[in-house]
């Protein structure tokens, strides 16, 4: 509560200083060096936001006292438990700093500023990032002016070594600004790096000593030792800018922005020399790291918790930038839902929204010219805007129609005995004419591909889509398990007639052959009408939050779907948990699965009866089927292996990748 009152009063004009603590720690994740020089009230300010940031992450505190006069050399009796180093002679910022982390004791070094204010869980967010990336050498955060405009969102170095603070007096929830990336350099006001990087560097170079340029040297020597330089902006911090040296570039410490800038210049020449000219394509240069760009429009932001097509809409993403592109996603409704936007940015997926775009056609006649791929899923979606991707953008177009629309309308109406399949038959039109209009297509199933060919008589640009799991396996033994389970999001109709159909027609069969056996219903949006189906053995769950309220409590899992198309995700677990499962035909289309061998088949309610209990009650069959099961989705559904069948695609459209890109593989 101190703390917070500190920062509600401000530094400005502060005369008291309440006594404040740091936690105490031994093994710290991070060492925060605060090099100091006079300005207390700053450094006072700067550590109470420390306090009030609600951080998991541990953290000490090493305040480098450079030869201060004022209430700083009292910095110990006012703060509890921070670590205080106090030069006999004045060593500047960048001496300050190596100094400090000779003695730190966190697994990483943090750089900053007394005149900064740490925006909530500001130290969190610069470590996810360390860890969904591979080879991080360096994480920035954004820094915001007080009055709350942008001041930096990463810098680029143009090609005559000029270094720019990019987004400076921007709004900081301009989209651009909002996505972990690649950037030449970032601002060691809040500036971390791994402890392991740190010495293999040398930490900040001495020829830049006393201050300026050290941070800029710092990630180019990072980037050479074959790390990567990420910008984090959802580590916000306010930076009180020139309140520590000033801004006058012509006396003390401040002159040394012009004196080391020639040293920096000469030193990597050859590492910003094709950067691009001063101010030209921006939208190009502020991203490091990537080949080629694409455009991802859908209907909505993928919510992938609570539906198998978001879970795919993920890892079809993940798969794009493991092919070297940057990603830019578009959703129609142009909403920012909260966390699943956030969680696509914290990929270094750029998310647009409102009310910086205000439609799918406004954002493609502003931005269109800078992809190379536009990426659609579903074919209302690109029925809807092909027109104006075609006008705005030269970009090749990679349409994946998620399932065969129009087949899986025909399979409902003739699973409920309807003869007019007029409907269905204009869907067939749509669809197919829409498929015309693109250059490569992506389906999840054989069957439809070979629907497809036969209608627009080529398949040379149809591609298999690949579906990515993580075979996990399973903890919970045979004996410990019980029930069976379906999953599914029921906005999706099929997902419906399948729990109808079980319900109605094999429980009572089932219930006639073993008593006791319940049926879970889980899943995303049950609609009121499942209100009826519930019994004593049909027990209807909803919602969950992780799949192993799912997987590892069921003994069989269950997919009766009369109706539908494409690749089926609940399937799809169920194989990477190593769950047996009762599927129809439908169901198995290209899983791969085998009757008998990694999945039991059924097409009646008599078959269902007979093979669910097949397994239930036979502890080696389902041994025997869980393990072949999550053989499978080891061998078929690795991301190593959705890489290769993406490159296909890819190639087919000229875009060539030799390896998946380490940096694009996030968690």
């Amino acid at each position: 509560m101190t703390a917070l009152a500190v920062l509600n009063e401000g530094y400005e004009h502060r005369k008291n200083y309440p006594p404040l603590a740091l936690p105490t720690v031994v093994d710290p994740d991070v060492s925060i060096i605060i090099p100091v020089h006079n300005k207390f009230e700053l450094t006072y300010h700067c550590i109470a936001s420390l306090i009030l940031s609600d951080n998991a992450s541990s953290y000490e505190v090493i305040v480098v006292d450079d030869c201060s006069t004022d209430k700083t050399t009292e910095i110990s009796d006012v703060v509890s438990n921070v670590r205080v180093i106090v030069n006999e002679e004045n060593l500047g910022f960048l001496r300050n700093c190596n100094k400090a982390a000779e003695i730190a004791r966190g697994r990483n070094i943090l750089l900053l500023n007394n005149d900064t204010e740490v925006g909530n869980r500001w130290l969190d967010e610069m470590l996810d990032v360390c860890a969904r990336f591979e080879r991080v050498g360096a994480v920035g955060a954004k820094l915001t002016y007080p009055d709350g405009k942008l001041q930096e969102a990463g810098g680029v170095v143009w090609d005559n070594g000029q270094p720019w603070n990019l987004g400076r007096n921007g709004n900081p929830h301009d989209p651009q600004w909002n996505y972990v990336r690649q950037t030449d350099y970032l601002s060691g006001a809040a500036l971390l790096v791994p402890r392991i990087v740190w010495d293999e560097v040398g930490g900040l170079s001495d020829e830049f000593a006393p201050a300026y340029y050290e941070d800029t040297d710092l990630a180019f020597k990072i980037r050479a030792a074959g790390y990567r330089t990420f910008y984090c902006p959802h580590a916000e911090v306010i930076h009180f800018e020139g309140m520590s040296h000033g801004r006058d570039v012509s006396q003390g410490f401040k002159k040394y922005q012009t004196i080391n800038a020639p040293k920096f210049c000469e030193k990597w020449v050859d590492a910003y020399a094709h950067n691009g000219r001063v101010g030209e394509a921006l939208w190009r240069n502020k991203d490091r790291g990537v080949r080629f760009r694409a455009l991802v429009i859908d209907y909505a932001t993928p919510q992938p918790d609570k539906d198998a097509g978001s879970y795919a809409a993920i890892q079809e993403m993940r798969l794009l930038q493991a092919h070297g592109f940057k990603l830019t996603f578009l959703p129609e409704n142009m909403a920012h839902i909260g966390r699943y936007t956030v969680d696509l940015q914290k990929m270094g997926v750029e998310c647009i929204h409102a009310p910086f775009y205000i439609s799918v056609k406004d954002f493609l006649k502003s931005r269109g010219h800078e992809f190379d791929l536009v990426y659609i899923t579903r074919y209302e979606v690109a029925e809807r805007h092909i027109g104006h991707v075609r006008e705005y953008s030269k970009a090749k177009v990679l349409f994946n129609n998620a399932d065969l629309h129009f087949l899986r309308e025909i399979r409902s109406h003739l699973a409920k005995g309807v003869k007019d399949l007029s409907g269905p038959l204009a869907t067939r039109d749509r669809e197919l004419a829409l498929m015309c209009q693109v250059d490569a297509i992506l389906t999840y199933n054989e069957t439809e591909q070979a629907v497809i060919a036969s209608h627009n008589l080529r398949d040379d640009n149809i591609f298999k889509c690949p579906w990515v799991l993580r075979a996990r396996g399973h903890k919970t033994p045979f004996e410990e398990r019980e029930g069976i389970a379906f999953l599914g999001g029921y906005r999706h109709h099929p997902n419906v007639e399948a729990v109808e159909f079980f319900v109605e027609k094999v429980m009572p069969k089932l219930r006639a052959k073993a008593k006791g056996i319940r049926f879970y219903i889980y899943g995303s949006h049950p609609p009121e009408s499942f209100d009826k189906l519930a019994a004593d053995d049909v027990i209807l769950k909803g919602y969950v939050e992780s799949l192993d309220d799912v997987f590892e409590t069921c003994r069989v899992f269950v997919a009766p779907l009369i109706s539908g198309a494409g690749i089926k995700g609940k399937v799809l677990e169920s194989m990477s948990y190593g769950v047996p499962s009762v599927l129809s035909p439908i169901a198995t289309e290209s899983t791969g699965l085998t009757n008998g061998l990694s999945a039991m088949i059924a097409d009646s309610p008599d078959e269902w009866v007979k093979k669910i209990l097949a397994l239930y009650n036979d502890k080696d069959k389902w041994s025997e089927i869980s393990g072949n099961a999550l053989r499978l989705a080891q061998d078929n559904y690795s991301f190593e292996h959705g890489w290769g069948l993406m490159g296909k695609a890819l190639g087919y459209l000229g875009f060539f990748s030799a390896k998946p890109d380490a940096y694009a593989i996030a968690k």
